[in-house]
């Protein structure tokens, strides 16, 4: 009995490259990693509110701008909705941080968020960045 291999079909068509070799990863040096880092910026006073998120801002020039999210279980109830919040807080922080100065970024969920529609969330998320990029460039 000869067995058949059925034909693979991805997204990406026949001859493309992995995702991997695209450029859309976040790369660890883009991220907040530490208690302390988050803390620090946590600590600080700048904030920068959107209807549904708020955005704490640590200036530090000459760095590389990071992220990190911190969206809680009390404001967003399911995980498959933090996560889409958490996904698109990186891809708008990771398609803006070429023209991000250094600052430390914490992403925090307000009430409602799950609700937003993926667009709402997305330009959310660009107005706060560019709110931010504003206050660490005055100070």
């Amino acid at each position: 009995m000869t067995q058949v291999v059925p034909e693979v079909h991805h997204a990406r068509g026949v001859n493309s490259e992995p995702a991997a070799n695209s450029g859309g990863r976040f790369p660890r040096a883009s991220r907040l990693l530490t208690g302390s880092d988050y803390q620090r910026v946590m600590r600080g006073r700048n904030r920068v509110h959107t209807a549904n998120l708020m955005l704490a801002v640590h200036c530090n020039p000459g760095a590389r701008p990071r992220l990190g999210l911190a969206i809680s279980r009390k404001r967003v109830a399911r995980a498959h909705e933090r996560n889409r919040v958490k996904r698109v807080a990186r891809e708008a922080f990771r398609l803006a941080q070429d023209r991000l100065p250094g600052m430390d970024v914490v992403v925090l969920a307000k009430a409602g968020v799950e609700k937003l529609p993926l667009s709402e969330l997305h330009q959310q998320m660009r107005q706060a960045l560019e709110k931010a990029s504003r206050k660490c460039a005055e100070s």
